[in-house]
């Protein structure tokens, strides 16, 4: 063909080259129009869909946000965010109804406001921590009312350590403030009234202590008069532990290592004793009583002490009374009353023993459910193994 075009009227061989050339380039531009077709479709495809993805996104945003900005809007909690220099950049209503401020506190430093105390502490700890802090404030609101609002500081950071906000979020408290106040004064009421009680009792058993004082001026028997002596040491050893009660700053328990000292003086003084070389040894580990068992604790010191300087260092013999409470695991107490001086009969049994002092030693025994162990070697010993407190729930306090 092309022989033929060479040959033909070269104005005819022109045109044919130019209408094959013409030819040759529409299905050039047809091959790429339609290459660049699908590559359009393709990308428009792509970012259709990318749309749609991002259009989703979106709209879960804006769900999201538009809950959010119910929720802060509606709210009956205040809620307030500050910039990183704590100036107010937004507030809710809520806060408006709760501290009686206007919108005009925006741009004005959280610290300006007088709402919140040691709100500058807050902040420090707050952004230190990196962790919401959680304070209370008392205040005066605009139109005079006073309210009690617990406050939930937040700070958000960006790029780590950057602060870029901080939000406060309020709550109303003044009624379970309120609540709180009356219980605490109930309390302090009942603290007082129990004092009284436990004053009262002490009186009412000097009373009797000084009646037993001016009987015995009558008695001229000398066992009978050794009898009122021990009833009033006895009477002596419940009045204390009330006084130590009623002078105590928690009525729950008292330190029973200070009441035995002050006991020990007492019937150091009820023997004559004052001068005596017999010396007093008190560890009690710093273990606290409560009421039912500071009671018999102390009338077993009296029983076992007044039983040790009356027979156990004849002659004004030199010795030693011990007085130990420990505490073991299991709520376990270990109590212990024990002399260096002559030792018990060898026949001695406290079982059996027909004397008051035994009687009344085993029966305070049974009133803490303790086990009682006796030991008349090298001295006489009483131990006492009992569970304080009783139930798990409670402590000793140390």
């Amino acid at each position: 063909m092309l022989l033929a075009v060479e040959n033909a009227n070269p104005i005819l061989r022109d045109i044919t080259l130019l209408l094959v050339s013409f030819v040759m380039i529409l299905g050039t531009l047809y091959v790429y129009f339609r290459l660049r077709t699908g590559t359009f479709r393709r990308t428009r495809l792509l970012l259709q869909e990318r749309v749609e993805v991002k259009t989703k996104q979106l709209s879960t945003k804006n769900l999201e946000l538009e809950k959010l900005s119910l929720v802060a809007s509606k709210t009956d909690n205040s809620v307030i965010i500050a910039d990183a220099e704590g100036k107010i950049e937004w507030v809710n209503d809520g806060f408006t109804r709760m501290v009686g401020l206007s919108k005009e506190v925006l741009g004005k430093r959280i610290e300006d406001i007088n709402v919140y105390e040691n709100v500058e502490k807050a902040i420090s700890e707050a952004i230190i921590e990196k962790h919401s802090k959680i304070f209370e404030s008392h205040v005066h609101r605009g139109d005079g009312k006073e309210m009690w609002i617990s406050s939930t500081l937040t700070p958000i950071f960006e790029h780590g350590d950057q602060l870029k906000k901080l939000v406060f979020v309020d709550t109303d408290i003044t009624e379970s403030k309120k609540m709180e106040q009356q219980i605490i004064a109930s309390l302090k009421e009942k603290d007082v009234l129990l004092k009284e009680i436990h004053h009262r009792v002490k009186n009412n058993l000097q009373i009797i202590i000084s009646l037993l004082n001016l009987q015995s001026g009558y008695i001229k028997d000398e066992e009978t008069l050794k009898a009122v002596r021990e009833g009033q040491n006895r009477v002596r050893s419940m009045a204390l532990v009330h006084e130590k009660f009623y002078q105590a700053d928690e009525l729950s328990e008292i330190d029973f290592g200070d009441y035995t000292e002050k006991l020990c003086h007492f019937l150091r003084q009820s023997h004559g004793e004052e001068d005596s070389p017999v010396e007093f040894k008190i560890n009690t580990d710093g273990v606290t009583l409560d009421m039912d068992h500071a009671m018999p604790c102390g009338m077993l010191v009296t029983e076992i002490v007044s039983n040790s300087l009356k027979y156990a260092f004849p002659n004004n013999r030199k010795g030693q009374i011990s007085i130990e409470m420990k505490k073991f695991p299991q709520r376990k107490i270990l109590f212990s009353i024990s002399d260096n001086g002559i030792g018990l009969p060898a026949d001695f049994d406290v079982e059996s023993s027909d004397s008051l002092g035994m009687q009344l030693i085993n029966a305070l025994a049974k009133q803490l459910d303790g086990e009682l162990a006796v030991s008349g070697k090298n001295g006489a010993k009483f131990s006492f193994t009992f569970t304080y407190p009783k139930s798990a729930t409670g402590t000793v306090k140390t």
